[in-house]
């Protein structure tokens, strides 16, 4: 399987729950997607006025199909994070996120043709971002990051994409 027709079953997994936008740009960078996600969860008593609680969930997945990742791509990931995704796409250009947000997840999906480097692969794992807010009083955002590295089939991720690369290995999406 080549990383464009991973990259095109991916998208088809995702679209059921996520808007997709392609070619996606980030100050001249261009990822090959954004997938963006929300969903609120409440609970409330007789009447949806007697809201006991709400919980807004968002996820921010980024695509990128490539031939090799390079430390500069994660570094370069890292700083759009902090100029652009987390303080436009999580706060949405204000000091906190919205009254309820309980978390975001910005998640980089890297699909390499081919293989990883060991030394990418270290600095992928030991990638992390996560931000509270307000001492989760308003939440948190953390990043995820997961390679899907098509010449050795495997795939890997940070410590906060653990559940997504089981996710992926027990589909067997990348035999």
């Amino acid at each position: 399987m080549t990383g464009k027709e991973l990259f095109e079953k991916l998208l088809v997994s995702y679209r059921s729950s996520f808007d997709i936008e392609r070619d996606y740009d980030i100050n001249g960078d261009v990822y090959d997607a954004h997938a963006s996600f929300n969903v609120t969860s409440a609970k409330y008593v007789l009447i949806k006025k007697a809201e006991l609680w709400r919980a807004d969930c968002f996820e921010h997945v980024f695509f990128r199909v490539t031939d090799e990742l390079k430390l500069e791509d994660i570094e370069r990931f890292r700083k759009e994070v902090v100029t652009y995704i987390e303080p436009q796409l999580v706060r949405g250009g204000k000091k906190w996120p919205e009254k309820d947000h309980m978390y975001t997840y910005m998640t980089a999906i890297y699909i390499c043709n081919d293989g990883v480097s060991e030394e990418v692969k270290k600095a992928v794992k030991k990638f992390g971002y996560i931000k509270n807010y307000l001492m989760t009083i308003r939440g948190y955002s953390e990043v995820r990051m997961l390679v899907f590295d098509l010449k050795n089939h495997k795939i890997f991720g940070n410590r906060a994409a653990k559940d997504l690369v089981k996710g992926y290995k027990n589909s067997g999406i990348v035999q």
